[in-house]
């Protein structure tokens, strides 16, 4: 079966570019120090290397083998350690309590695997713990400047509420923003930003 992914990151140029997605940049400085950091559907390694390079202990998920070989190019580039495992979301089997915090930046899916990969991440924070997300609203189509030409592939912003909705909002955001983020995100686009902290007694 050909993999879609595999074959778009098969190259030297960094689809997505080399610098981390703008909102993780913006709120990193929220996350606790030292925190073990978990970045899944994460492509070509952007940031997973920019969280390492803050000197989070980061493990990288993704589905292509050429954007994990890229992760680590750019880990070395840039000096730091990334873990790299190759994982398909649709069959991965979710640990309990293992990360501080779940990077998820513009990895969409099907409906029922993006259902089953927000629980797999629930599952897997510790308590206490951060979701961080940045991901397209359906309203996006209207904008042609990234992500998935398939409605059911994009976010209802009030979904993330409920999924979420025993989890404490620390920040939770849904309009236009600007991104310049390789040959593939250019332009303005319409996003749905999530920082969710899992209540501690869980």
């Amino acid at each position: 079966m050909t993999n879609h992914w595999h074959e778009r990151f098969d190259t030297e140029t960094y689809m997505y570019g080399k610098e981390p997605n703008a909102f993780i940049k913006e709120i990193a400085y929220k996350l606790p120090k030292r925190s073990k950091v978990l970045c899944i559907a994460e492509g070509e390694g952007r940031n997973a290397v920019y969280l390492a390079e803050l000197g989070f202990s980061v493990e990288s998920w993704d589905y292509a083998a050429s954007g994990l070989k890229k992760t680590q190019r750019l880990a070395t580039e840039k000096g730091v350690t990334v873990v790299t495992k190759l994982h398909d979301l649709a069959d991965v089997e979710w640990p309990t309590e293992q990360w501080d915090v779940i990077v998820h930046v513009f990895g969409h899916l099907p409906k029922d695997l993006m259902s089953r990969t927000f629980e797999g991440v629930k599952k897997a924070l510790k308590p206490g713990g951060y979701y961080v997300s940045e991901l397209y609203t359906k309203t996006q189509l209207q904008y042609g400047t990234g992500g998935p030409g398939n409605e059911e592939m994009l976010i209802d912003p009030k979904e993330m509420l409920t999924v979420f909705n025993d989890y404490f909002i620390n920040h939770f955001f849904t309009g236009e923003v600007h991104r310049e983020e390789g040959v593939l995100h250019t332009g303005d686009s319409h996003v749905v930003q999530c920082l969710f902290q899992k209540g501690k007694d869980e």
